[in-house]
This record gives structure tokens, C-alpha cells and sequence, in this order.
């Protein structure tokens, strides 16, 4: 489906390094390569990885380099106050400037509790790059996004983790969407969200791992369309809970669900301007539970 597959362009950031998938640095790019040149590269995003681990990557990539059909963007995760990290990054883009079609960071994302830290990003990283910052305290995080909002920076939301207690509840997920886009403040969201609805999963990827009732990103990001499109909050917590796949449809309208239809125009204003991105660590999941669904 075509307009389906325009909602989830660019939509996955591949953090195959962090849990559950936690793969080595020469295995997540080999990944990534593959997916970069893939037929279904139109949904990849960004690598996401910490600035400590740069070198890692500059070494795994050489192999890659020189065979990239499109330029790598890459997202870096910094640490508040770091400015080690300001200029590991500065070196990471110099080292690539002029590779053709290259590999650049143009995105931080940095965990933050104060309007000072906040501060420090926005000064630090500002002029050169789009930057994500994650309340740590989601309950506590709508004065926090005002200062975000404030600052031009966009916000992150995590939306899971390896532990069932890292699973926020939908009424903090919904408080957030709708305070960011009171504030027309973009968000990503990161963590649990390897499939298309909610539902009850393995947390981890080992072969007794214990199961959480996961957010899909469907629900994440189908809610930030509906509000867009004027779906009062007890339907979209409602959405926020769907776990059907046969009540989410895409037609040259739209996206429907339950009788309630998002259009094109509230379907891509809020990827561009509300629900920016995901990070997975896996890219394959997301991408065939949308296949299953007949999405793409």
C-alpha cells in the first residue's frame, strides 16, 4: 500500500548494539549495510550508537565504505556535561567529510533531568545537529518537555525495555503525545517496540525469557496520527491498547481504524512534525509484521 508505505519511510533508527539484540559492533553494521542496500531501505533510519563506541564503528565500517549505495546517517549517544563527547563527534564527521556517499552523525540523543542539562545540549550540539532528549522520569517529564520545546530541541520517549516495569502504562504515553503536540514539539521513541500492536511478548530474546505486554509501534504512531486528526483521548488510549490487526486498514483515503479515519495529510504531518522515528534493534521484525499486515 503505497500511503502506508509513506507513513513508515525513514521510520526505524537500527540499535541493533543495545538489548535485547546487544549485537557486536562488526555484526550491527554488517546488518545495517544489508539493510541500507535492501529493498526496504525506504524504512530505514539512523544507526544508533553511544559515542564511546565510535572507534568500533569506524573500524567495522571500512569493510562497507567503498560498496554503500546511499549515505549513512548516524545517531550518537551522548552524556550530559561530556564535552569529551562534542569533540569525538567533531572528528567521527571530519574523518568522512568528502567520502562519497559517506557516513555522517547528524543527530544526538541524550538522556536529561534538569533544564541545565537540557542547556548544555542545545549549546553544544545546536548549529550541526537534530537533537533528541529523554526525560528520565516519564510520570514527572510534561514540565520538562516544555523546556525542550522551548530550547528547539525535539524530545524521546521510551516505550519499554527488558523488564516488564520499563513498559510504561498507556495513560503516561498518551500524556506524553499530547504534550508534545500541544507544544508542537517532535518526538522518537526508543525501546519494546520490535512489533506492529500490543500484545503479549518475550521481553528478551533468550529462550525462557518472560513476556510483558509490549506497545506496538503502530499504536505509538497511528496514536499520534489520530490526534492529529482530532481523535479525543479515550480513543486513542483505546488505540493505544489495539491489539487486532484487522481493525487497522490503509486505503487511498488513509488509515482507518474502528470506523476512525486519519487522511494522508494527518498521517504525514504527524510523522514529520509529532512521531518522528523508532529505535529497534531489529530492523527485520518491524518490517515483516508491517508485510504481514499487508502494509508494504
Amino acid at each position: 500500500m503505497k500511503l502506508a508505505r509513506a507513513f513508515l519511510n525513514g521510520i526505524i533508527d537500527y540499535a541493533g548494539l543495545f538489548p535485547p539484540a546487544c549485537h557486536p559492533m562488526d555484526v550491527a553494521v554488517r546488518e545495517f549495510a544489508r539493510y541500507a542496500n535492501g529493498s526496504d531501505r525506504d524504512l530505514l533510519g539512523r544507526f544508533i550508537l553511544p559515542v564511546s563506541q565510535l572507534s568500533d564503528f569506524t573500524a567495522a565500517s571500512r569493510t562497507f565504505v567503498n560498496d554503500q549505495r546511499h549515505r549513512w546517517r548516524l545517531s550518537a549517544i551522548v552524556l550530559a556535561g561530556k564535552d569529551a563527547d562534542i569533540e569525538e563527534i567533531a572528528t567521527f564527521n571530519r574523518a568522512f567529510d568528502g567520502v562519497v556517499p559517506g557516513i555522517v552523525i547528524d543527530a544526538v540523543e541524550m538522556p536529561v533531568t534538569s533544564a541545565t542539562e537540557i542547556e548544555w545540549a542545545v549549546r553544544s550540539f545546536a548549529d550541526d545537529f537534530e537533537i533528541f532528549l529523554e526525560p528520565i522520569d516519564l510520570d514527572d517529564s510534561l514540565s520538562m518537555l516544555a523546556v525542550i520545546a522551548k530550547s528547539g530541541a525535539k524530545a524521546k520517549l521510551r516505550t519499554g525495555g527488558i523488564v516488564a516495569s520499563a513498559i510504561p502504562s498507556a495513560t503516561s504515553v498518551i500524556r506524553f503525545i499530547d504534550k508534545c503536540a500541544d507544544l508542537s514539539l517532535p518526538f522518537k521513541a526508543t525501546a519494546g517496540l520490535h512489533h506492529a500492536l500490543r500484545g503479549d511478548y518475550p521481553l528478551t530474546y533468550g529462550p525462557d525469557a518472560p513476556k510483558g505486554a509490549m506497545f506496538g509501534y503502530l499504536n505509538i504512531f497511528l496514536a499520534a496520527a489520530f490526534h492529529h486528526a482530532g481523535l479525543p483521548e479515550s480513543a486513542l488510549f483505546d488505540l493505544l491498547e489495539e491489539h487486532d490487526s484487522s481493525s487497522i486498514t490503509f486505503d487511498e483515503s488513509g488509515a482507518w481504524w474502528r470506523g476512525n479515519l486519519a487522511d494522508e495529510s494527518h498521517l504525514l504531518a504527524a510523522r514529520k512534525s509529532l512521531a518522528v522515528s523508532f529505535g529497534s534493534c531489529s530492523f527485520t521484525e518491524p518490517v515483516d509484521e508491517a508485510r504481514s499486515m499487508n502494509l508494504i
